[in-house]
């Protein structure tokens, strides 16, 4: 195995049960086959952390496998490599994220960091192999999960590495967007559009060069993004009947990309949304509500020849994408653009973190640095 020399422990936020965790020694994670090891600079803290952390609203068959280390997306440089790596190198700076898939099933996917799984397949895959996650000061990672950043072309842009922690939330709704294949001058209505992953998809929509129609019950989110996107519509919906009659004024739409929290179940703005797709539009859906049916006629569906495709995270091919457009200063991260660091906090500050993740909406993101 080649390696840069390394220590025998780490520092770690070490989860003992939910709600019971603390910066501990951990043992180092040497890579093995098919993974090499990060040295973690920053590691984001979503907004949802802290309800993971203390295990609310899981839907769990049982009792997750403990202790535990959280965190999922984060920037960092290589530090041992395993013995089947071939491009990475030591020291070398890399986005790292954790939607893992099982080489041998496509079926079997987890999210590394979380500790838990949907079924007992994906629980066993977890814990045996994608256990513990990157709230620490060394991670492994999948080769597949592992992405090469372009460090002079980042810093020529004036990009500081927690910058690039942004990301991984865009990934999300890039995925989303590429899956429904919105081009360059359509027309995409996002609702909602002002939290974290769906304000995201109003800056990833804009950078891809869509028209975007940004739909929300928050007047002052929807104020800024007017401000951080000059040229966008908004609408401020209300879930009474005027809602369709506001969206239709801005015109025929080719796709609506949902990005729903579970809270907004049963909200009328799904209907509303997928009604006012034209003929021959996309819908996708990529939000956590928890309906039982789709708000939408099936013959209306059929007449106008909608697809609607669900979308839960992205394909390698779309992070490796968006990695060049951020290179390329197509994709911008800075606060200038809107998107911003608005806390970074040392391991050992991981619960005042993650209460101030709590705050966060449309472009900032919170980080633990190690």
């Amino acid at each position: 195995m080649a390696t840069t020399q390394t220590p025998e422990t780490m520092k770690a936020v070490v989860n003992r049960g939910y709600g019971k965790g603390a910066v501990e020694s951990f043992p180092y994670p040497s890579p093995g086959p098919g993974s090499v090891t990060i040295r973690v600079l920053h590691s984001l803290v979503h907004n949802n952390s802290q309800k993971l952390y203390r295990g609310e609203g899981l839907m769990l068959r049982k009792e997750p496998e403990w202790p535990c280390i959280p965190g999922g997306y984060g920037v960092g440089r290589i530090a041992s490599l395993g013995p089947d790596t071939t491009a990475f190198k030591p020291g070398q700076l890399v986005l790292f994220e954790p939607f893992v898939h099982a080489r041998d099933d496509p079926d079997v996917a987890i999210l590394w960091g979380t500790n838990v799984g949907f079924d007992e397949k994906t629980t066993k895959f977890s814990k045996d192999n994608w256990h513990h996650g990157s709230w620490a000061e060394y991670t492994r990672s999948p080769l597949e999960n592992t992405w090469a950043i372009d460090e002079d072309k980042i810093t020529k842009l004036g990009l500081r590495t927690q910058d690039l922690v942004h990301l991984g939330p865009l990934a999300v709704v890039y995925g989303g967007l590429r899956k429904i294949n919105v081009q360059a001058g359509e027309t995409v209505l996002i609702a909602p559009a002002t939290g974290i992953f769906s304000g995201g998809a109003v800056h990833v929509a804009r950078a891809m060069g869509a028209n975007v129609i940004a739909a929300s019950r928050n007047a002052d989110g929807l104020k800024e993004l007017e401000s951080k996107y000059p040229g966008i519509k908004t609408v401020q919906i209300t879930g009474g009947e005027e809602d369709a009659a506001a969206i239709a004024a801005h015109g025929p739409i080719d796709a609506f990309v949902d990005v729903s929290p579970t809270v907004a179940t049963g909200s009328s703005h799904l209907g509303v949304g997928m009604t006012a797709v034209k003929t021959g539009g996309r819908i996708c859906l990529m939000g956590g509500r928890g309906d039982q049916t789709l708000p939408h006629p099936y013959i209306l569906m059929v007449f106008k020849d909608i697809t609607i495709r669900g979308s839960w995270m992205y394909e390698r091919k779309h992070v490796k994408s968006l990695i060049k457009m951020a290179e390329a200063g197509v994709l911008r991260l800075d606060k200038a653009a809107g998107m911003e660091v608005i806390g970074d906090f040392p391991l050992e500050k991981f619960e005042e973190a993650m209460e101030e993740a709590t705050k966060c909406a449309s472009g900032r993101i919170m980080v633990l640095s190690s």
